[in-house]
């Protein structure tokens, strides 16, 4: 069984104060990620939806 020593912070639980450099450093590190445009992000969609009703 494999565990993880660190655990991903759940931005979405109320009441777990987070420090800013904390925030700081998570939206550094989503910058860093793959964006797309809308209309990029609106034909993925489709195509997922459509692979998951087969």
């Amino acid at each position: 069984m494999k565990t993880s020593i660190k655990k991903p912070k759940n931005l979405a639980t109320p009441g777990k104060p987070m420090s800013q450099d904390e925030f700081i450093s998570l939206i550094k590190e989503a910058e860093e990620g793959e964006f797309m445009s809308e209309k990029e992000f609106d034909e993925r969609f489709k195509e997922w939806r459509l692979k998951k009703k087969k």
